[in-house]
């Protein structure tokens, strides 16, 4: 790479992509240093690409991106990991997630909180068993992003549930009990948003 067009190494999640042209993917990738970014993959949709897989939605990988004049051009991805869950009710949860952070977050702006909060819930639905309670993780997950972004007024009742780092199982059999509290916080919180 030229020093015009350098290239950027950044941890990044897949949360969407789609079709751009007979053979590219346009993914979107929340990233750890750059916020949410699109970034067109050439070729990525044939056979031989070695893109193909890194690509899928729900997928964690190091990407290497080069800003091209118009948008960022996704040139190589390490490590990729896939987080879709096992469980038909996780796979759910892990997508109004996804949609969240698409909805709410508008381009390119570092915030590493953000990255980490969805990162840590994705891996969490990840390993959830079928039967564990999802809909307890994605309230717990979306309220944390909505905090981050400024959404959530501070209240005693959701305080607990907003420090960060891994979702532990203690912590959801404590939001269990806080069931009704929680999605009133994450539903007030959607309409301040305004969105």
């Amino acid at each position: 790479m030229n020093a015009r067009h350098p290239l950027v190494s950044v941890s990044g999640l897949v949360l969407a992509k789609r079709e751009a042209g007979e053979a590219n993917t346009l993914a979107v990738i929340l990233t750890d240093r750059l916020g949410l970014v699109f970034a067109k993959a050439q070729s990525a949709r044939r056979e031989r690409s070695k893109l193909r897989y890194a690509l899928e939605p729900l997928t964690a990988a190091r990407f290497s991106l080069v800003r091209g004049r118009y948008e960022w051009k996704l040139v190589g991805a390490e490590r990729a990991v896939r987080l879709a869950p096992r469980a038909a009710a996780s796979r759910r949860s892990a997508s109004r997630v996804s949609r969240l952070v698409l909805r709410l977050v508008g381009g390119e702006e570092a915030s590493p909180s953000l990255y980490e909060i969805v990162a840590h819930g994705l891996r969490r639905f990840a390993d959830l068993e079928e039967g564990e309670d999802a809909e307890i993780l994605e309230a717990v997950v979306m309220l944390r992003i909505l905090s981050s972004l400024g959404y959530v007024p501070s209240a005693p009742e959701t305080e607990p549930f907003l420090s960060a780092g891994p979702v532990s199982p203690e912590l959801l059999s404590r939001a269990a009990a806080f069931r009704a509290p929680l999605a009133h916080a994450v539903d007030e919180s959607l309409r301040a948003s305004g969105l």
